[in-house]
């Protein structure tokens, strides 16, 4: 017969074999100050270019337009149409930030519960 695993009591003789050096390690690396900070000027630099551009200048309208007339002639959902946009902008784009990833993760995400709200729905 098999010896019967108790993970709780290996896990506890294993915290036990643990240093204290993991500690005074993670002390020291919380005093730490950051080798790498975000260029948060850069990005208000570009937040106030946007600001600053006369309403309509980047045919917001005419793109929101578009959309919705391409979802309507396909029998769409203007929301998947946006989210294929979006995927297209994204895939053109050389240099990908960390908010791009996560922008193209959610893409994903919505197009799928989407099309299980539908499924649910037939």
């Amino acid at each position: 017969m098999a010896k019967k695993k108790d993970t709780l009591k290996d896990l506890n003789e294993f915290m036990k074999s643990q240093s204290t050096e993991s500690r005074d390690e993670k002390e020291d690396y919380l005093s730490k100050k950051p080798t790498q900070l975000a260029d948060v000027e850069a990005l208000k630099v570009e937040i106030q270019k946007l600001d600053n551009l006369p309403e309509g200048t980047l045919n917001e309208e005419e793109i929101a337009n578009f959309i919705l007339k391409v979802s309507q002639s396909h029998n769409l959902s203007s929301r998947q149409v946006l989210y294929r946009v979006c995927e297209k902008v994204l895939e053109k784009q050389k240099d990908k930030e960390g908010s791009d990833i996560i922008l193209e993760n959610l893409i994903v995400f919505l197009q799928h519960q989407d099309l299980i709200i539908e499924k649910m729905k037939s």
